[in-house]
């Protein structure tokens, strides 16, 4: 399925999603950038709000491996196929320079968040509502679940216009329920799937996430 853009598949989405949410406590938390216009449309009709999950990946480029994911608050998600005995040796072999690389990356994250900075604890007892503009891989939902655990959410809801197959998988084990629009096995880019390429740049996505509670319908 190809969509006329984010904003026009994130209303599709939440016109899934309003009977059910419409009158629950929701938080919408984009994924990604493009998730931020997905997201937005979904925020707006559910009368909820949106924030950005900032994330960093770090890698072992010796080994041309993802080690970790790093989240605000300096939360680290270790790569979900990497056993711990791999993470183990890796971390063995390379520990001064991940080290470093952890604690450069929670740096960046923390900065680019500034005062709008979220927490697990701004989620706590709400339905959350991850948002991606499009998933070919679960690493991020495993990276999310491991940022959200210490808030005791209470349900977790995937919403997505188009997923690989590997990640529909992975989904199906780490979320609650699923809005998905459309699941392709050979996933390509994620701007392959929209007319529009209208993901938002840095400025674009924090205008739309100040202007929520103003768009509400």
């Amino acid at each position: 399925m190809y969509f006329e853009s984010r904003a026009a598949a994130g209303a599709k989405l939440a016109a899934e999603l309003i009977d059910t949410y419409r009158w629950k406590d929701c938080a919408v938390l984009a994924l990604d950038q493009g998730g931020v216009a997905v997201g937005y449309q979904i925020a707006v009709y559910l009368h909820t709000m949106l924030s950005r999950l900032l994330t960093e990946t770090v890698r072992i480029e010796d080994e041309s491996l993802d080690f970790a994911t790093v989240l605000p608050g300096g939360v680290v998600a270790k790569n979900p196929d990497m056993g711990e005995e791999e993470q183990e040796y890796y971390y063995g072999e390379y520990a001064g320079e991940l080290d470093e690389k952890l604690r450069q990356a929670a740096s960046r994250v923390d900065a680019a968040l500034g005062v709008d900075a979220i927490s697990p604890e701004s989620m706590r007892g709400r339905n959350v509502i991850l948002v991606s503009d499009g998933l070919s891989a679960g690493t991020i939902l495993d990276a999310a679940l491991t940022w959200l655990k210490p808030a005791k959410v209470e349900r977790v809801i995937l919403a997505c216009p188009i997923i690989s197959v590997d990640a529909l998988d992975k989904a199906h084990i780490l979320v609650d329920e699923l809005h998905i629009l459309s699941v392709t096995p050979n996933f390509i880019t994620t701007a392959h799937y929209y007319d529009n390429d209208d993901a938002p740049d840095d400025k674009t996505a924090r205008r739309m996430i100040d202007a929520t509670i103003l768009g509400w319908k």
